[in-house]
């Protein structure tokens, strides 16, 4: 018998009813203690009850951690999970903090008198407005956006973007009404990079692009010899989606997928090596700080998906969690790619989403 069932993405599911039926039947109990004898219900029980649904809260909390990293959610819903981290960390650190009071009233026996113990069901009742944010989110994940659902169906069929477009759009750099915008190479691949993109370090002559053509579609090709190279798009953004389609099989050395850039000397980036190392992290005033490091596999074409909202970032590679971090919130600044090393990049399409 396997510990987590074939039609279920992971555990969390399982466990996370348990922390809100537990704490908020510990609430009821309080309440309900004012008014019956203590030889059927006392503070003791009550406290035990809380301890409980501490412990199942912590749980919940880490097992929704790792769920966050094996499911792909849409633009729509990272700030939404997000919002559900936020909440959960701030509800278990709210009753675990509250369980050490009772704890220490019971250690004291200060809960015998009647005013401390109204007091500390008081204290209790914000827990439950926690509780209740953080299960409003995390109901809106999986019923508005389908999270960890159709698991049965995944296994069947895994829908992982295409890594190409059709010649006879011929599309190039689109800006929609809300600043997003997308940039499927064409024909016109060259004067686009040139007309929308900017240098901080290097210039565009020193990649020599040229668009190459095979039969589905066009890739702009960068050649890269041993010259830093640095550049971005002009827009300044503060949450944000970027979808980048990259072969960089032809490459050896560092590529940088960069957001919030400042200049040269401030921005955070998700770096891929090419010896299979993904680096999650910040620069400020030129000096380098990881955030995280882990391991990758994927070659060739690859979708790459990087997520900055607030607190939170996020890596993807073919709709796969490969790096997930946390730090302060960086100012708006803009996005871009940044070079190090030599050989062959080839670019199908990057495309930018606000989060909002």
């Amino acid at each position: 018998m396997e510990l987590i069932p074939e039609w279920a993405p992971n555990i969390h599911p399982m466990l996370v009813h348990f922390p809100i039926a537990i704490l908020l039947l510990a609430v009821f109990m309080d309440l309900v203690n004012f008014f019956v004898p203590d030889d059927w219900w006392d503070d003791t029980k009550t406290t035990l009850l809380y301890g409980v649904g501490v412990i199942s809260a912590i749980a919940a909390y880490y097992t929704g951690t790792w769920a966050a990293d094996t499911v792909f959610l849409p633009s729509q819903a990272q700030n939404v999970l997000n919002s559900h981290s936020d909440w959960a960390v701030w509800t278990v650190w709210y009753f675990i903090g509250y369980v050490v009071l009772r704890f220490g009233l019971h250690w004291f026996k200060m809960l015998d008198r009647k005013i401390i113990n109204v007091a500390a069901f008081i204290i209790a009742l914000p827990g439950v407005f926690l509780l209740y944010e953080t299960g409003e989110h995390g109901a809106e994940l999986v019923f508005g956006y389908g999270a960890g659902t159709g698991q049965l169906l995944q296994q069947e069929e895994v829908n992982v973007p295409s890594d190409s477009q059709s010649i006879e759009s011929n599309t190039t750099f689109k800006v929609m009404d809300n600043d997003n915008w997308t940039w499927t190479i064409g024909p016109n691949g060259v004067s686009t990079l040139l007309s929308h993109f900017r240098w901080l370090e290097g210039s565009v002559q020193d990649l020599k692009p040229e668009v190459l053509q095979n039969e589905k579609n066009y890739l702009l090709k960068l050649t890269v010899d041993s010259i830093t190279n640095f550049f971005v798009e002009e827009r300044t953004i503060q949450n944000v989606q970027v979808d980048y389609y990259l072969d960089f099989s032809g490459f050896q050395g560092k590529v940088s997928l960069v957001n919030h850039v400042q200049n040269s000397q401030n921005y955070d980036f998700v770096t891929l090596s090419s010896d299979g190392t993904i680096t999650q992290g910040r620069v400020i005033n030129g000096e380098r700080k990881v955030f995280a490091e882990e391991q990758y596999t994927a070659s060739g074409m690859m979708f790459i998906r990087t997520v900055a909202s607030d607190t939170h970032f996020r890596a993807y590679i073919n709709e796969e969690m490969a790096i997930h971090s946390h730090g302060e919130a960086p100012k708006a600044g803009s996005i871009g790619l940044k070079l190090n090393g030599t050989g062959t990049i080839l670019i199908d399409s990057i495309s930018l989403t606000q989060l909002n």
